[in-house]
């Protein structure tokens, strides 16, 4: 294309761009550049068109502009600069500053906003000015309006000052300060004084500072500056304020008013008051300002000289520590009053001796060699008299020397004065003389702890609490002082004060010197009972120092009475391990196992103990109280033997005790030694003595054996002598119980014991009304029959129940009086609040089953004293069930009643009775009563203990007065010689019966039948005949069976046959004839006999109690006529009929193997037969199962499996002996086995 064409398609594309047709431009524009690809125009046109469509397009084709111009492309960067990225915008503008210098302005303030709005391209911006700056030195206009955007972009990014760039900065700063409209005057000003501030120029930091203060007087920054300056440069600053209107004080006020909390300005306050010398106000502010500032080494210096001259060394000294001033002279002065260590203080000595000599390095020095001990160097230093007083002087010869001194009555001279009078016990002087110097320093801490320490010595209590507040107040870390405060309070009950006085302490201390303070703060939470808290403070005490003992100590029994007794036991084991000789720890750890009962390792622990230090009083205290805390747990399992012995134990250390101390006056002996009295005077009666020295009990034998009344008596004496000592509710209370066991032991002393007991539990009452033991036990006095005051004895328990509700015990008693007095539903009542209040209190379960017995629910009154039975062992429970299950054991109705039979098979009724009555008579001993006795041999030979019984018998009949109850125990046990073939004894027995009975007379003639003296027998039995009436008819035939048995033996069948005919020919004969009648005729093989009974006997073969006897005796028959397998076949139809009847499968048992032994297919039926019999007699519950008849059963079963299966055959014998060991045919079975 041309250059005329050209120039024509570029007119034409200004045309269309004109006329906002840029479409049309950019494709012409496109054409150009095909045929003149660097045409600057087109691209520039190009560029043009695209600038209201694509900008990304329009920035490519005028950078081409660019590219391509043949002379300065100023239009096009123009253009460029609408549309390229900001990140070409600083290059675009520094090339348009260069090519339109004219308006170089407009430029920077567009190469100003470019950066300022982007914060990547700032660094490019702010070097781009920096180099304008360079060019533009000779134009001051230009130079200052660069100078001014190259500090905008400097404060608005807040780029760093390099230091060869300050004085740059520091002009910029000042252009943008002179002109107030910029946005970024205010942080021009705050970089301007904190660029004078680093360059040290305080003057016009602190001057220009004030200034802001004036133009933004609601900015705080400004005032800070003046704060600072103030802080740090207070002469430059006090200079200055000279030459202004207003005072540092404007300045503060306005600071604290805008930020109350501004560090610098409670700073300066604090300046203020430590010039004026108010250093305990001074320290408040600085330590608030530490608090903002915790590192500004101005106040921290600051806080550390107020430290000093309060005298609080231990504060001070981490101070100069963390401001790194452990080598200056006031590094060296704390150390020197707080350090006893050899090598710091020799370090001390070094450093004074590289600083000039003044009168404060040489008091430091000589107190540093004081310390070392060493004399010599003392004498060599130049001491003033005040310094030698204190250091090498005497007391008596400092006070003398410092009296005369010239400086008396400086402080130095006064407070050595108040010292050394002090240590000459000189308390008035002493008080004087501090006194006079805490008027010369009123600040000074340890005035106010000597102030203290000499009211404290002269016990003006009040004063020294001041003193003391005072100097902790003003010295946190002086310990005595707050040892002696801690005293203080907790001697005037201020515990409150006492742990905010200690946790105050330990703020300020360092943890290494804490661990006295922590134990302090331990044993304050100990005395309160904050048992967590006083573990926590042990432990960190012992953190702090492993090794001392009392800090173990104290833990073990923090955690002991806390009730944690496993950590306890384990903390003073460690103690053990430690020091294996430690008395405390081997004390404490058996007391702690006395207090969680574990009462025989305890016992172990004392006598390991004793055996060492044998009259270590904690020792044989602790050892008695174990042996008597195990005889009452002995007792409650009513173990009276061990019991004893423990109690004896007990007394044996006591006694010890009393023998071994000249001083007695120690109630717990007194009173541990009564109770150990009264308990073993309440055993039963063999176990009631004790053997006492008889120095103790004032006789004149060496050792005393004090029987049950001896020990009341000794034991009321004993009470009374601890009362003296110490009287109490408690102690009273346990006279008065002492007095009422001796009138329950003693009736025939009781009215003058119980007017004992009622005065002692008015006096119980009268020390403390409130506690509800002493109003019950007063109650339980009036309830006795001996006084028997009811309705006194029933507020009694009233008033007892008004203090605790849920006394079971109360509510027991007040049931028991309304008993008394018959008032059932009260009763009733009383004893049910009792069970609410405690369910397994067996007591109140007694009294509902006397009322069951009171109103005839004798059901109710028999489960009501088996229920009774689980809790512990109660004498009046015991009897009551024992008297229910005799009495229904010997009512065969209520046998049968199902509930009756469910007590008795299932619930084992008998057996727990019996032991009931067992522990009953064993309790009571001699007092046991003879119904008591007369259960324990009813239920003893009902489990066929019969050398039990009649021991329990005889008891009772030695017991008991002559009279009916004694024929009734005389026949009972006449009775259980019958049964143990003791036929002589029996006669014996029922010869001395006063008035004879039927059943004594029975009794008798049986005796004689047994032992042989058939005439006599004959005889009883006849007389008795012709004494009974025609309604005796039942018992006249059991007479004739008895008579015809007798007969039989001795005169033959004839006469016997003769009795039986006379007894069948009754009404109402019994079937025991009939059996006897029957077996007669099988004896002597009489069919006709045998037959005419048999035939008798068919109507009760269908009754199950007579079924098995009945099928016996035909099944006997048979086999006597010769027909074995008609008996066999009889027997088996019988046990098709009561297949459940044990007895009869004995019998069908015993028929084969006495008639089919020979046949083998019936040896194993039979041996089943037997076992089976076994297995349903275990299974009926009506009947008990016999270990006797159990094992003749095995030995049937064996007898039949021996010719087909011998090893079964030995087991099943060897079964049988263990079943019954006195089994002889048992016995000869295993022999034959073998």
């Amino acid at each position: 294309m041309s250059s005329k064409e050209s120039k024509a398609v570029l007119k034409e594309v200004r045309e269309a761009i004109k006329g906002e047709k840029f479409k049309e431009a950019i494709e012409k524009c496109e054409a150009l550049l095909k045929d003149e690809p660097k045409n600057y125009m087109a691209y520039l046109l190009l560029g043009a068109a695209y600038q209201s469509t694509n900008k990304t397009e329009a920035a490519k084709s005028l950078r081409k502009a660019v590219e391509f111009s043949p002379t300065a492309p100023t239009v096009a960067l123009q253009g460029l600069a609408n549309c390229a990225p900001l990140n070409e915008l600083p290059k675009i503008y520094e090339q348009l500053v260069d090519l339109v210098p004219e308006k170089y302005g407009y430029y920077f303030e567009k190469l100003y906003a470019a950066g300022l709005n982007n914060r990547n391209i700032a660094d490019e911006c702010f070097n781009i000015f920096k180099r304008e700056l360079k060019r533009n030195e000779q134009n001051e206009d230009r130079r200052k309006l660069v100078l001014k955007y190259l500090a905008r972009i400097w404060v608005s990014f807040d780029f760093d000052v390099p230091t060869d760039d300050e004085i740059l900065y520091k002009s910029g700063l000042e252009e943008i300060l002179a002109d107030s409209f910029i946005d970024q005057h205010l942080d021009a000003n705050k970089r301007y004084l904190k660029l004078l501030y680093k360059q040290e120029d305080y003057a016009n930091c602190f001057t220009h500072a004030c200034e802001v203060t004036t133009k933004y007087p609601n900015d705080i920054y400004a005032y800070e500056w003046v704060c600072k300056v103030y802080c740090e440069a207070r002469e430059v600053a006090k200079a200055c304020l000279e030459k202004t209107d207003k005072p540092i004080e404007h300045y503060v006020e306005t600071l604290l008013q805008i930020n109350p909390k501004a560090s610098l300005g409670l700073l300066i306050k604090a300046i203020q008051l430590f010039e004026n010398q108010q250093y305990v106000s001074a320290r408040d502010l600085l330590y608030r300002v530490q608090e903002l500032q915790p590192k500004y080494r101005v106040a921290l210096e600051l806080l550390a000289r107020t430290e000093m001259l309060i005298g609080v060394w231990g504060l001070a000294l981490p101070l100069l520590k963390m401001i790194g001033n452990d080598n200056s002279v006031e590094y060296a002065m704390c150390l020197s009053h707080l350090s006893n260590n050899e090598k710091e203080l020799q370090e001390t000595i070094e450093l004074l001796q590289k600083c000039d000599k003044n009168e404060e390095i040489t008091a430091t020095m000589a107190r540093c060699y004081f310390k070392l001990g060493d004399k010599a160097k003392l004498r060599e230093m130049n001491l003033s008299i005040c310094q030698q007083a204190e250091f090498l002087m005497t007391p008596e010869a400092a006070i003398n020397a410092l009296q005369t001194s010239s400086d008396k009555d400086s402080f130095e001279v006064l407070f050595l004065l108040s010292k050394l009078y002090l240590q000459l016990t000189n308390y008035a002087a002493a008080l004087n003389c501090m006194l006079k110097a805490t008027r010369l320093q009123p600040h000074s801490s340890e005035c106010f702890h000597y102030l203290g320490k000499i009211y404290y010595d002269t016990k003006d209590i009040v004063r020294a609490r001041k003193c003391f507040e005072k100097c902790v107040n003003l010295n946190p870390l002086c310990e005595s002082a707050v040892n002696n405060l801690s005293a203080i309070y907790q001697q005037l009950g201020e515990e409150e004060l006492n742990e905010a006085l200690l946790l105050n302490t330990l703020k300020y201390m360092k943890s290494e010197d804490s661990k006295r303070i922590h134990y302090k703060l331990g044993l304050h939470y100990f005395n309160v009972n904050k048992w967590d808290d006083a573990i926590q403070s042990f432990r960190t005490a012992i953190k702090l120092d492993v090794n001392c003992m009392n800090y173990w100590e104290s833990l073990g029994d923090a955690y002991s009475e806390r009730g944690s007794y496993n950590s306890a036991i384990r903390v003073f084991q460690k103690i053990l391990e430690m020091n294996p000789t430690n008395i405390y720890a081997k004390l404490k750890i058996a007391l702690i196992k006395s207090i969680i009962r574990m009462y025989p390792e305890a016992i172990v622990d004392f006598d390991e103990l004793l055996s060492t230090h044998p009259d270590y009083l904690p020792g044989l205290k602790g050892a008695a109280e174990a042996h008597f805390g195990l005889a009452n747990n002995l007792k409650q399992e009513h173990l009276y033997g061990r019991c004893k012995e423990h109690l004896q134990l007990a007394m044996n250390y006591l006694e010890r005790t009393f023998l071994s101390l000249n001083d007695h006056n120690m109630f717990w002996l007194w009173r541990l030694t009564a109770n150990v009295f009264v308990q073993t005077a309440c055993m039963p009666s063999s176990l009631a003595y004790l053997e006492v020295s008889g120095q103790l009990a004032k006789l004149e034998e060496k050792t005393a054996l004090l029987s049950r009344k001896d020990l009341f008596i000794l034991a009321s004496r004993f009470y009374t002598c601890a009362i003296k000592l110490k009287p109490n509710s408690f102690i009273w209370y346990e006279f008065a119980l002492c007095s009422y066991y001796c009138a329950l032991h003693f009736p025939d002393e009781a009215v003058s014991h119980l007017d004992m007991a009622t005065k002692a539990c008015k006096m119980a009452i009268n020390e403390q009304s409130g506690r509800w033991q002493n109003w019950n036990l007063l109650g339980v006095i009036n309830l006795h029959q001996a006084i028997n005051k009811l309705p006194l004895a029933q507020h009694c328990f009233i008033q007892a129940l008004n203090l605790e509700r849920k006394s079971y015990t109360s509510w027991t008693n007040l049931g028991v009086l309304y008993l008394k007095l018959d008032e059932i539903k009260l009763a009733n009542q009383a004893f049910q609040r009792a069970q609410q209040s405690s369910p397994i209190y067996g007591n109140a379960w007694i009294g509902q089953a006397m009322i069951a017995e009171a109103i005839g629910e004798e059901a109710e009154a028999l489960d009501l004293f088996r229920h009774c039975q689980q809790f512990e062992y109660h004498p009046e429970s015991s009897l009551g069930y024992a008297y229910w299950v005799c009495k229904v054991l010997t009512d065969e109705e209520k046998c049968k009643m199902p509930h009756y039979r469910h007590a008795i098979d299932s619930m084992f009724a008998d057996i727990v009775s019996l032991d009931a009555i067992n522990w009953h008579i064993k309790n009571e001993e001699k007092e046991a009563t003879q119904a008591a006795l007369s259960f324990q041999g009813f239920l003893n030979i009902r489990q066929k203990h019969y050398h039990l019984a009649e021991r329990a018998y005889q008891q009772a009949v030695e017991s008991t007065t002559a009279g009916e109850e004694r024929d009734k125990l005389l026949i009972n046990l006449g009775y259980l010689y019958l049964k143990i073939n003791r036929p002589s004894e029996a006669i014996n027995c029922f010869n001395r019966v006063t008035h004879a009975s039927f059943k004594a007379i029975i009794g008798l003639a049986l005796a004689f039948v047994r032992a042989d003296q058939h005439q006599e027998a004959y005889s009883v039995y006849n007389s008795v005949l012709k004494s009974l009436t025609d309604e005796n008819e039942d018992k006249a035939g059991m007479i004739l069976v008895a008579m015809a048995a007798m007969v039989y033996g001795s005169q033959g069948e004839a006469d016997t046959k003769t009795i039986l005919y006379q007894c069948i020919l009754l009404k109402n004969s019994p079937i025991q004839a009939l059996y006897s009648a029957c077996a007669l005729g099988i004896l002597h093989l009489d069919n006709q006999l045998t037959t005419t009974i048999l035939t008798e006997l068919k109507k009760y073969e269908n009754i199950e109690v007579h079924c098995a006897h009945i099928a016996y005796l035909t099944a006997q028959h048979y086999a006597a006529i010769n027909k074995t397998r008609k008996g066999l076949t009889y027997l088996l139809s019988r046990v098709h009929v009561f297949p459940h009847c044990a007895e009869l499968r004995k019998i069908l048992a015993n028929y084969l193997l006495d008639h089919f032994s020979h046949a083998s297919q019936y040896h194993v039926a039979t041996s089943q037969i037997a076992m089976s019999s076994i297995e349903l007699l275990h299974r009926n519950k009506s009947k008990k199962s016999d270990c006797i008849e159990d094992s003749k059963s095995l030995l049937i079963a064996s007898r039949a499996l021996r010719p087909i299966n011998k090893i079964r055959s030995l087991k099943l014998i060897q079964h049988a002996i263990r079943l019954h060991p006195q089994n002889e045919n048992a016995w000869r079975a295993l022999q034959e086995v073998h």
